[in-house]
């Protein structure tokens, strides 16, 4: 029994190996925060160049104008994922809406329309350029992937096709010809 305690005592007293051990366990941790902020750095570029290429289109539309409904729908998602250059499938992706806001109520936008990815389907929404002097605010949702989908997954919220949600708005006053 003694022998056994001695054995004991010496293997407590070993250092050996007690690096490797840290590292194991700090590894998966340290490596997900890595592909975590890899991940989310991804998708905040591929927002800000949704917003810029959204902000841009609009100054366009702005100037000259654009036609209502579909027509104009076709245009504004064409002309925005022209710019948006990073964004793969874009226009598959994307759902713009635009909606003239009635300046005599408190205007509360509705819930976001996005495209469904699992039915390949885009929700019927309003895209109406509003008359003179109105005020016009548009809306723009892509769903995206992730780079890395099983990595924490837990942090970011994603729809039933597995994608994330990337909504830009803005508005405008349509100037009077």
């Amino acid at each position: 029994m003694g022998k056994l305690l001695r054995r004991i005592k010496q293997f407590s007293r070993n250092e050996d190996g007690v690096a490797t051990l840290e590292f194991v366990i700090a590894f998966p941790f340290v490596f997900a925060m890595i592909v975590a902020t890899f991940d989310a750095g991804l998708l905040m570029t591929k927002y800000v160049v949704l917003e810029n290429a959204l902000d841009r289109v609009v100054r366009e539309v702005r100037l000259t104008g654009i036609a209502d409904g579909d027509p104009g729908v076709t245009y504004f998602k064409a002309e925005v994922c022209n710019i948006a250059g990073l964004i793969s499938n874009c226009e598959d992706s994307l759902h713009v809406e635009m909606i003239p806001i009635d300046t005599s109520l408190t205007f509360t936008p509705s819930d976001v329309a996005c495209v469904d990815r699992d039915t390949a389907s885009s929700p019927a929404t309003s895209f109406s350029t509003g008359e003179p002097n109105d005020i016009v605010y548009i809306r723009a949702c892509l769903v995206v992937d992730r780079y890395f989908p099983s990595a924490l997954s837990g942090i970011f919220s994603v729809d039933a096709s597995g994608g994330i949600r990337l909504i830009a708005d803005s508005a405008y006053v349509v100037e009077p010809l």
